[in-house]
């Protein structure tokens, strides 16, 4: 990107030592949200068992904030109510039987909590916190062709579920389902967490768009809402004829970046791995940004400390060395996830109250604030994000005309 228009890619061949130049008028980014952020549910091997992709690095999402484009909601994180352990759906029981969350002591709580996904999440963390845990959903005693229905339907879609069941021999009929919170993702088709886009999903840099998990501004739009996205976007680009200019020399912006590639490749200065130091992040982002360990809770304190982690580890990364694409990638991987970390914080401490329960619980302002029923939204400009709030557009149409 150059002069805020937007002038193609770079990348690199995870197989073979190439890297690539790749221009184009227009590009649309499709890249998905971002996992990993966040200490995961479960340790170790089991690490990569998680709601949301563990390759969706948030790589679309970092190229369009060090591009200085505008960005949206990134405070509005989701998390997922699944079963226990195994991170396999609830909506299937919740939906599919009607069952009940109810607490330890068999008292049903989504009544008194609200059943959005934020709220039942919020609710089963309370009842934790006040000592009525576990919390489960009320399957016991359902009847056998039901029972099976569900067996089935986890063996289709998450047969670690029905694996569980039927090898402990407490199968949901049998016995109610545990469940739990997952860690916080950044999804903006769940939630609306992105790029901000104008009608025709064109973002604020000329020439580049965005549709499904990285589009901001329109939460639950889902896989259907994602390709529409993109056919939207398509069209877009179609009906303005945009052509690359042929005299384009090479990107400096790709130089730059080959040069770092070689840099990795070839340094003997390695300290530490990717792995060491995506994980020292997730444990900065779990204790001070909200994550399991604390309920999803933060204050401002804590927002501020983990911002200054969060650039420690930034630094550190210039002590990692690759020995070969495979590791490269693991490398990016983590350069990513630490842009997007900076911007969830900034996100997160700039919103002065509690808007969504669980996705958005600040201790230091714990009630929604009507002052703040905008979006947040920011801009990097010299390497420091600069926030704003944004009014809810009423138009059926919107443009940039005020960036």
């Amino acid at each position: 990107m150059t002069d805020n228009e937007v002038r193609g890619a770079v990348g690199f061949h995870i197989e073979e030592t190439t890297a690539y130049e790749i221009r184009a008028a227009a590009v649309i980014v499709t890249t998905g949200g971002a996992a990993g952020l966040y200490k995961p549910n479960n340790p170790g091997f089991s690490r990569h068992k998680m709601w949301y992709p563990p390759f969706n690095t948030g790589a679309g999402y970092a190229m369009g904030i060090k591009a200085g484009a505008e960005m949206t909601s990134f405070e509005m994180r989701f998390i997922a109510l699944r079963c226990k352990d195994t991170i396999a759906p609830t909506g299937t029981i919740a939906q599919g039987v009607r069952a009940k969350q109810i607490n330890s002591k068999g008292e049903i709580y989504e009544e008194k909590y609200g059943i959005t996904t934020s709220e039942r999440v919020y609710g089963t963390v309370r009842e934790n916190q006040l000592g009525n845990g576990p919390c489960y959903l009320h399957t016991e005693g359902i009847d056998k062709d039901t029972e099976e229905d569900l067996l089935k339907a986890y063996l289709n879609m998450a047969p670690s579920q029905t694996l569980r069941w039927l090898q402990s021999d407490r199968t949901p009929g049998k016995e109610d389902v545990e469940i739990a919170g997952t860690e916080p993702y950044i999804v903006g088709g769940h939630t609306a967490s992105g790029y901000w886009i104008n009608t025709n999903r064109e973002t604020t840099v000329t020439g580049l768009y965005a549709a499904g998990d990285v589009a901001g501004g329109c939460p639950q739009k889902y896989v259907t809402g994602a390709l529409a996205e993109g056919e939207i976007a398509a069209l877009d680009i179609i009906k303005k004829g945009r052509r690359m200019d042929p005299s384009y020399e090479v990107l400096s912006f790709a130089e730059e970046t080959f040069q770092e590639y070689e840099r990795i490749l070839n340094g003997t200065e390695a300290v530490f791995t990717a792995e060491e130091l995506e994980e020292a992040m997730q444990k900065v982002m779990d204790e001070y940004a909200g994550g399991i360990s604390v309920n999803y809770q933060y204050n401002e304190k804590q927002l501020k400390l983990g911002e200054e982690k969060i650039l420690e580890i930034t630094k550190l990364t210039r002590y990692i060395n690759a020995s070969d694409m495979h590791e490269l990638m693991f490398v990016y991987e983590l350069l990513e996830r630490l842009v997007v970390c900076r911007s969830v914080i900034a996100h997160l401490g700039f919103r002065k109250e509690t808007r969504w329960h669980s996705f958005q619980e600040n201790l230091d302002f714990p009630r929604s604030d009507e002052a703040y029923h905008k979006f947040v939204n920011s801009t990097m400009k010299d390497g420091a994000l600069v926030l704003r709030l944004r009014d809810i557009g009423k138009e059926t149409g919107y443009e940039h005309t005020d960036i």
